[in-house]
């Protein structure tokens, strides 16, 4: 296995190496000569915990299958640039590029990735095993085969959950008992009962304006059965239901730390972290910083449920924010065969389960049931019921306007109602106005 792992701007060029078939034929001598050759599969990714667990079953796949791996890892924050950059000099430099679900719809539009159907054929009945696969289809064609998702939900400190003292306490304040939320109004009822400033908060937000900051929008939304689009491309999101989830967007700000309104992902992790809250409105490879003890105060006692319903509509099943990476093909690559044996050698179950304490969660719910798996990772059967029981929405809609409409008119709209800027209404009838105007001079409407 060659690793290289590349950091900051620094331009680079990569060492092309000639590819052979992948089955060689023929006897003698020319046996020998093909044996020879060398079947190499590049990939390319960021560096982070998912790539680090995927990485670790890179040597099986090069022990059983002849082929050989090469790596390219850049940070994070320059990863896409540097992906582009080799796929716009035309260069191709990687076979498989390991990417965000936001990224891939727009290489297929450049025809930098290509179809992978061959995949669905060679794995029937995959697509009920991995809820998270649709999102990877544009025009019924594959591209996208997911290896880390993560849904949003709550996490919870379970030392406080399960303490006596706080149970009793809770069920004469509420008259019921002290549980992970199953639906919003326990969710507000248990933030407002550890909301106890400034030693301990009910609950941890990111208020920073900005698209974690809309996703707390639109886990409410999507909870009450509201939509960013509709079927026809048009905003809806300033709808009788939208402005409810803004308006409870709001409120439970109530039950942060003044600090939130500053914070983004990072932050509201270290608050956590630090214990100061009882609960955070995050995602679940939030676990893997949590439960660290070298970083973390609450390491053992946290765990995570998916984002409630409504009362009453627990058990309806509604989109979920859904956050994904996986693994895509570059187009006129010489050796597909191999790059698609990579791909199924890392989702594999048992590979997947043996991997993901590494830093990832499975897309696959098979890989999911470990129970080498759950003794790891404690939290994964509520993982899985939140996956299951969900419709598996991406953070943004999947075309090259998604991230600005939620960045640009969404995020605005929810941080200028929290300013007291304006109504619920207005504000968001103003935001969807600009999602049209953009669509509309985009083509999207006839």
């Amino acid at each position: 296995m060659r690793f290289r792992v590349l950091a900051g701007l620094l331009a680079v060029s990569l060492l092309i190496f000639g590819a052979a078939n992948l089955w060689a034929t023929g006897s003698g001598e020319d046996t020998q000569a093909g044996a020879d050759q060398e079947v190499m599969v590049t990939l390319v990714s960021e560096r982070g915990s998912h790539t680090e667990a995927w990485k670790t079953q890179m040597d099986s796949f090069e022990a059983q299958s002849g082929v050989n791996l090469e790596i390219t890892q850049f940070p994070y924050a320059n990863y896409r640039d540097q992906l582009l950059l080799s796929y716009t000099s035309g260069s191709n430099d990687y076979d498989v590029p390991y990417v965000s679900l936001l990224w891939y719809p727009s290489f297929v539009t450049s025809g930098y990735i290509q179809s992978i159907n061959e995949f669905l054929v060679r794995n029937p009945g995959i697509e009920a095993d991995m809820p998270g696969l649709g999102n990877g289809t544009i025009n019924g064609d594959l591209y996208f085969v997911p290896y880390m998702n993560e849904v949003g939900g709550i996490v919870f400190r379970t030392d406080l959950f399960e303490d006596q003292t706080e149970q009793s306490a809770f069920r004469a304040r509420y008259g019921y008992d002290l549980q992970p939320p199953k639906n919003l109004t326990q969710y507000r009822d248990i933030a407002e009962f550890f909301h106890r400033p400034p030693d301990l908060y009910g609950v941890s937000l990111m208020g920073r304006r900005g698209i974690f900051l809309a996703t707390h929008f639109m886990n409410r939304l999507w909870a009450y059965g509201g939509e960013l689009l509709d079927n026809e491309m048009k905003p809806v999101y300033n709808s009788a239901l939208g402005a409810l989830a803004l308006e409870e967007t709001a409120s439970m700000f109530s039950y942060a730390s003044e600090a939130s309104l500053t914070h983004d992902f990072q932050e509201t992790l270290a608050e956590f972290s630090a214990g100061r809250s009882a609960m955070a409105e995050v995602w679940t490879t939030s676990m893997f910083t949590f439960n660290n003890p070298e970083s973390s105060e609450v390491a053992g006692n946290c765990s995570f449920v998916g984002f409630p319903r409504p009362e009453g509509d627990e058990d309806v099943v509604r989109p979920r924010l859904f956050i994904s990476w996986g693994f895509v093909v570059t187009s006129d690559i010489e050796n597909k065969e191999a790059a698609l044996s990579w791909i199924e050698h890392a989702i594999e179950p048992d590979n997947f389960a043996q991997a993901a304490p590494v830093g990832t969660i499975p897309t696959r719910l098979s890989a999911l049931d470990s129970a080498t798996l759950a003794e790891a990772m404690p939290w994964i059967p509520a993982f899985k019921e939140a996956l299951a029981t969900c419709e598996p929405t991406p953070i943004a809609p999947m075309i090259p306007e998604g991230i600005p409409i939620v960045i640009n008119h969404i995020a605005v709209a929810v941080s200028e109602f929290i300013s007291g800027s304006g109504t619920a209404q207005e504000l968001l009838d103003s935001a969807a106005q600009e999602t049209y105007d953009l669509l509309e001079q985009n083509g999207y409407y006839d």
